[in-house]
């Protein structure tokens, strides 16, 4: 069953926001624009803290209780017994043969039925450069590459690599035991999201409740080619491109271009000023020089038979459409 949640939320650094998703507050903010959702269950589901459970003894509404929260130690009281009692990491129908016994000493023989009415044990969330960021309650077991699916996939901006934050905090279920947790330590695990994507074993984890998913999210960034070459172009630097990549992009230069006076212009960082480098194309498709990564905002100039530039009003008007607005520092 889906639930949709939305709010908005500015940026905040990556360890402020691990909280912020969990709990929904942070030095006051509203929680990030996610989805809370729940993944099917099935029957072996083992109760949790957090969890509302249901608790009908037939035919005895003294005994019945509705909307029982299990505590965080993951025990629950119930009516006409002394003590709290364990339901942590017991499925219902293992709750329920529990309880039947407790109440033997009342009744004949009663019958008990548990259900979970509300699923808050297992969170697991989302985040970052995928579709759908969201929220999740666990019912069943998942792994890494099906949870992505809920978020409906990486997103264009998504880098290279999954992160994993788990909380080594968070009681565990060894089988039926509810174990407390050793440490209130993190740990961060990191996937490569390609292997992730294939599905194997290895760099296919299963999701531990309290998991922070997180896909890095690279900043869109552009080179631009111009000139003669066949088809002017915003090149994307998503990836790495190589100069030689950019002209092939562009579809290759037309008759006459010079590729031996090929000039790229590139600010200096933190500066308004432009460093003008002039590269022998021919020398690298040749191979007796190395090509040229390129870096964001790098405007390529391909010369002509005259050896001339296309003027900076050419330029402007050619790239305007495409271009994004070129970093540039504040002065004193």
């Amino acid at each position: 069953m889906l639930q949709a949640f939305s709010s908005r939320v500015e940026q905040a650094c990556w360890l402020f926001f691990v909280s912020l998703v969990l709990w929904g507050t942070c030095l006051g903010q509203n929680p990030p624009p996610v989805l809370t959702r729940t993944i099917a269950a099935n029957q072996d589901y083992k109760i949790g803290p957090g969890d509302i459970l249901d608790v009908v003894v037939s035919k005895n509404e003294t005994l019945s209780r509705t909307g029982l929260r299990v505590g965080n130690n993951g025990m629950i009281q119930l009516a006409m017994l002394d003590d709290e009692f364990m339901v942590g990491c017991l499925t219902a129908k293992q709750a329920a043969d529990m309880i039947r016994e407790k109440y033997r000493k009342y009744l004949v023989d009663p019958h008990v039925n548990v259900s979970v009415r509300e699923f808050n044990s297992s969170p697991v969330a989302v985040l970052g450069a995928v579709n759908s960021p969201g929220r999740f309650q666990l019912q069943r077991s998942v792994r890494l590459s099906e949870l992505l699916t809920f978020v409906n996939g990486p997103n264009p901006k998504a880098g290279e690599s999954v992160e994993i934050i788990r909380d080594l905090g968070r009681p565990i279920c060894d089988g039926d035991r509810f174990l407390a947790p050793a440490s209130g330590d993190r740990e961060l695990l990191s996937f490569k999201l390609a292997e992730v994507l294939k599905a194997g074993d290895q760099s296919d984890p299963f999701i531990v409740p309290g998991d922070i998913v997180r896909i890095e999210e690279v900043e869109a960034s552009n080179a631009y080619i111009q000139g003669n070459v066949k088809s002017t172009a915003a090149i994307s630097l998503s990836k790495p491109v190589t100069l030689s990549q950019a002209i092939a992009i562009a579809g290759g230069p037309t008759a006459g271009a010079q590729l031996d006076k090929v000039r790229i212009r590139r600010q200096v960082a933190g500066s308004l000023n432009w460093d003008e480098i002039v590269v022998n194309v021919k020398e690298i498709i040749q191979r007796k020089r190395e090509d040229v990564m390129l870096r964001p905002n790098d405007i390529i100039d391909i010369p002509g038979p005259t050896g001339g530039k296309k003027i900076w009003g050419d330029i402007m008007r050619t790239l305007l459409p495409t271009i994004t607005r070129l970093p540039i520092s504040t002065i004193p």
